[in-house]
């Protein structure tokens, strides 16, 4: 299985453990087919490719179905509705989605490279006001240094990001 582990609550380490949601749906999936499960962890934007090019059997990673992505890989059901939200620090001007719209007002955007939010964010505000990370972690650490403005990423990671940062 394709991953990428910094994005909880469905894919993230515990210890030197990935578990989480789509760890777990994985494992089941693995049980069923009496095969062992290997979970490699990359960067988000590698999994497809590594489907693709059969490095990995298959990809679990709270992956938005796209038009583009649909005529490169298959997807199952889905199993999860993704919502995107976005995190700012304590005291920021910005203090809903609009904000990020104002005339006059530049905000940079954090964003994990390839996601669904990276795709809005860039698609939405052009792509010098986004900043691309190889994980959500980074990205938020990249907002709690002051280099980026607020973070664009899908809600139950950033619940969790927030929980976990307390920014």
């Amino acid at each position: 299985m394709a991953t990428n582990a910094q994005f909880p609550p469905y894919e993230f380490y515990d210890g030197e453990k990935i578990v989480g949601i789509d760890a777990e749906m994985a494992s089941a999936i693995a049980d069923k087919l009496d095969k062992k499960l290997v979970i490699d962890d990359m960067e988000f934007d590698a999994i497809i490719t590594s489907v693709q090019t059969g490095k990995s059997d298959f990809g679990m990673a709270g992956m938005t179905v796209t038009e583009e992505r649909l005529a490169n890989i298959s997807f199952s059901s889905s199993y999860a509705t993704g919502i995107q939200s976005v995190i700012v620090p304590e005291n920021s001007e910005i203090t809903s989605v609009d904000d990020l719209y104002a005339e006059g007002k530049n905000y940079l955007v954090g964003t994990q490279k390839g996601t669904t939010g990276d795709i809005y964010a860039e698609e939405d505000f052009g792509a010098d006001r986004v900043m691309k990370y190889a994980s959500g972690n980074e990205a938020v650490q990249a907002l709690i240094t002051g280099k980026v403005d607020c973070v664009i990423i899908d809600n139950e990671p950033a619940k969790a990001y927030v929980a976990a940062n307390n920014k």
